[in-house]
């Protein structure tokens, strides 16, 4: 998915208020699906540090992708074996007996020196093991396999393992994106039945769920062939413009609150133009409104 930032604008126009979803037909009823599912799990919102910045290719295209190593303490360290315990588990029958928590988040496409796009992610680990794999070439190896699976294995494409560089002068490649981490009761890592990779990681905190932001999502018109999608959300006056960050991919909705809120992240039920979105905040409602044309 490719995902654009909406700049927000005030438009004093908009009156809605109720922020229920309205079932109107039977892609309405498809919203509903959508968007009824809530996470089980509490989670907090994160933004991690630059650690190193690692540039690879694809297989066979050898389209360049750059894979941001970031940290935050919100991801649980793995516990901490030495060189000979790491090789003695990787050539024993069970490997996944030592998991690396970590979180993947979404790919996007930033430009890089030569000004050619290219395809960037950032995988989040605990700072504790990052100055490990920094220091040990062996774990760094090792870890960086895992990560290479894991987005080959999240995202269906080949990486070449061989052929990759860290990047001695950049330390990140465009801006680190937050990460949404999931808070479950901590365990130890050292259960065999588990993979090498813990996606959504879990993390040592106790942390409240923030609160929601209300939303509805229409369509437009009621009846017949749809022109556009509309999401509107209430916003809290406590929440700032410069507090909000729209991204809309070209079946995805994404908005962040910089934590002050639950972040909002759903499908969009049909692919949508992202190059005209509008999008406008109403203060005197509280009112943010999306409008989303429709690609047919």
């Amino acid at each position: 998915m490719t995902k654009k930032s909406i700049t927000l604008e005030v438009d004093p126009s908009i009156m809605e208020k109720n922020m229920r979803i309205i079932s109107e037909d039977p892609i309405e009823e498809e919203f509903n699906k959508l968007l009824s599912a809530v996470d089980p799990h509490p989670y907090k919102v994160v933004k991690p540090r630059p650690g190193f910045c690692v540039k690879t290719f694809t297989k066979p295209e050898g389209k360049k992708v750059f894979v941001n190593v970031c940290l935050t303490e919100a991801i649980p360290c793995p516990r901490d074996i030495s060189n000979e315990e790491l090789m003695q588990i990787l050539n024993s029958e069970d490997p996944s007996s030592y998991r690396v928590p970590m979180s993947i988040g979404e790919g996007r496409t930033e430009a890089d020196k030569s000004g050619a796009p290219a395809s960037v992610y950032d995988v989040a680990i605990n700072p504790d093991f990052f100055s490990k794999i920094e220091k040990d070439d062996l774990f760094q190896t090792f870890f960086l396999t895992v990560v290479f699976e894991g987005l080959q294995d999240k995202y269906q494409f080949e990486i070449d393992m061989q052929k990759f560089t860290i990047l001695k002068h950049r330390k990140s490649m465009g801006t680190l994106q937050t990460h949404r981490v999931q808070i479950r009761d901590v365990k130890q890592y050292t259960e065999a039945t588990k993979p090498l990779i813990e996606e959504i990681p879990k993390t040592q905190a106790v942390v409240s769920k923030p609160p929601e932001i209300a939303y509805r999502l229409r369509r437009e018109p009621p009846t017949g062939e749809i022109e556009y999608l509309l999401a509107e959300f209430k916003i809290p006056s406590s929440v700032e413009l410069k507090d909000l960050n729209l991204e809309i991919g070209e079946d995805r909705l994404v908005l962040d609150s910089k934590g002050l809120y639950g972040i909002v992240d759903f499908f969009l039920p049909c692919n949508v133009d992202q190059d005209i979105i509008d999008a406008q905040l109403n203060r005197n409602k509280d009112l943010l409104s999306v409008k989303m044309p429709v690609i047919q």
